[in-house]
This record gives structure tokens, C-alpha cells and sequence, in this order.
């Protein structure tokens, strides 16, 4: 089966950081987001591989280079048209099925029964604020609506980005429909608001819980997903290429390059090539490049 993963977004709640760095490749737990994405798919079987890409594209492209045991297919989307458009160049004309997997969260997921399950799944997770999410009603597994943001939200169950679609000409004629109706659309065209069609129009949808879902698309949750991470591995996360001298890590990710010397870093990210001489960080992600001497967070503006 063939997976689709959209990673073309600028990232632009994650700023500074995502100015020079795709989003998906921003680390957390020692390891780019997109990687934690990879990973279990190819441990599921799934090589088959089509990426999306546009906001820094080449950085992925060079990132894919290291499976070179998956069949990767690089889209542009060169307008950013929304997620329904970026799946929507990655969709054949072809009565077969696809995945399609986000590229900026970490899912605790077992792709076993969305992959060999019948018909079409969506993955879902209980959220507290489900008017931020697309949302879904079910009877039992069986989706009864869907909506994209709503503002009264009938369920607490979003959207999580895992969908099992078992035709991809299904989709892209529901995807082509919807951004072809300029009186109830426009763009950016949600993928939801497809999917819905599809559902009104007959198709039927299965919800399936995954165990855990950590969302990275902005500064809190992908410190609180880094923080997730490194909590299962046991400790801090400190590339090899990244020197520490006479310094105190706590709950954090020191990526390749960075030199940190008498200095306290607790539950923070410090991207690659950072130097930091006397600072004492908390909760906060260092950009990469930086230069700092004597920073305490929350004191001066880095």
C-alpha cells in the first residue's frame, strides 16, 4: 500500500525556528518529527512512500536519503492550497487504497488493523478542546459525521492525520468536487470537508482509536511531544557531534554541533550548532546558530 505525507506547511506558529528548517524536521527526542513518522511505517510494510513537500522541500529530500530501503516519490505543491490540495497531488487515478499520515505529530499507533482493515478508516483521539480539530460522530467504530472545526463540536473525538482510503480515484473526484464548488469552498481546502462528501455521498468511514497522539505543530506542544519522548527513552538525548562541558542536562535534546559549557539546560530543545556559555534554559527552544552568554529564559529576548 502506498502512503501519502504531506509535509509542505511553512510552520509558522513554530517561528523563528522553522525560518531555516522545514517543520517536520525539527527534533524532538533526538530525532526529526517526520523520522518518528517514518519509522513505524516502514515497520509496518509500508514503503511505498509519496511525499509532499514545498516550504524548504529540499531538506526533505535530502532527509529521505536515508531510507534508501523505501520507494520515495517527491510532489511539489507550489501553492498552498490546503491539506486537501496536498493530498490531492499525491492521489492516482486508480481504484486502490492509500494511506495518508501527517507529517507534524507523533502517534502511539498499531497501523495493523487501519492497514488490513476493511473499507475507510479515519484514526481519531479524545481531545478536551475538539472545536480546535476536524471532529468526528460515531455509532460504535461507525462514522455518522464529520466537520471540520466546528464551532459546536457534537463529540470530542478529532481527527488525528492517519486515513485509510480504499480508492484513491474516490478521493481526488471528492477532493476535484469540492474545490471545483466555489460557493461553499474556498481555499485553504480542507481534507475533512472532502472526506464529508464522500461520507454524504454513501461511502462508508470507520473510526479507530490510536493509544496516544502528540501533536508538534506549535512551540508548547512540540517541547511537551520532546519531553513525551525522551521520558520512555529514560533521560536526555545528546547528539555524538555535540560537545557539554561542566553543564547540568535535564529532560532534554542537545542536537548535533552545539557546544554548551557551564550551563543548565532543563526541558528544552537546543538545535544544531547552538554555543551557550553560562545560560540556564527552561522550557524553551534555542535556535539554531545561536550565540549566548549568561541567557536565563525569560529574561532576554535570543
Amino acid at each position: 500500500m502506498k502512503a501519502i505525507l504531506p509535509v509542505a506547511a511553512k510552520g509558522s506558529r513554530l517561528l523563528p525556528h522553522t525560518g531555516g528548517r522545514q517543520k517536520s524536521l525539527l527534533p524532538v527526542g533526538g530525532k526529526p518529527v517526520l523520522g518518528h513518522v517514518l519509522d513505524p511505517l516502514m515497520a509496518a510494510g509500508i514503503t511505498d512512500l509519496t511525499l509532499i513537500v514545498g516550504h524548504l522541500g529540499k531538506q526533505v529530500e535530502e532527509y529521505m536519503q536515508a531510507y534508501a530501503q523505501a520507494e520515495v516519490s517527491i510532489v511539489y505543491q507550489y501553492q498552498q492550497k490546503g491539506l486537501a490540495h496536498a493530498v490531492l497531488l499525491g492521489l492516482e487515478e486508480v481504484d486502490q487504497p492509500a494511506l495518508i499520515v501527517l507529517g507534524d505529530a507523533v502517534y502511539d499507533v498499531d497501523y495493523e488493523p487501519i492497514i488490513n482493515g476493511s473499507g475507510n478508516i479515519i484514526a481519531i483521539y479524545e481531545v478536551e478542546n475538539p472545536s480546535a480539530y476536524g471532529i468526528v460522530e460515531t455509532a460504535g467504530k461507525r462514522v455518522l459525521d464529520m466537520a471540520e472545526k466546528p464551532d459546536r463540536p457534537q463529540s470530542n473525538q478529532a481527527i488525528v492525520g492517519i486515513y485509510k482510503i480504499e480508492s484513491q480515484a474516490q478521493l481526488k473526484s471528492a477532493i476535484g468536487d469540492m474545490m471545483a464548488d466555489e460557493q461553499r469552498y474556498a481555499a485553504p481546502y480542507q481534507l475533512t470537508d472532502a472526506l464529508k462528501m464522500m461520507l454524504d455521498g454513501g461511502a462508508p468511514f470507520r473510526a479507530e482509536t490510536v493509544s496516544a497522539w502528540h501533536d508538534c505543530g506549535t512551540l508548547e506542544t512540540l517541547l511537551a511531544t520532546n519531553q513525551y519522548i525522551l521520558e520512555k527513552q529514560g533521560g536526555s538525548y545528546c547528539h555524538p557531534a555535540a560537545a557539554v562541558a561542566d553543564s547540568t542536562i535535564r529532560h532534554s535534546s542537545i542536537m548535533e554541533g552545539c557546544e554548551i559549557s557551564r550551563s543548565l539546560i532543563d526541558h528544552a530543545i537546543v538545535l544544531p550548532g547552538a554555543k551557550l556559555d553560562k545560560c540556564s534554559v527552561r522550557n524553551e527552544i534555542i535556535r539554531s546558530g545561536a550565540r549566548l552568554n549568561g541567557y536565563v529564559s525569560g529574561q532576554q529576548n535570543i
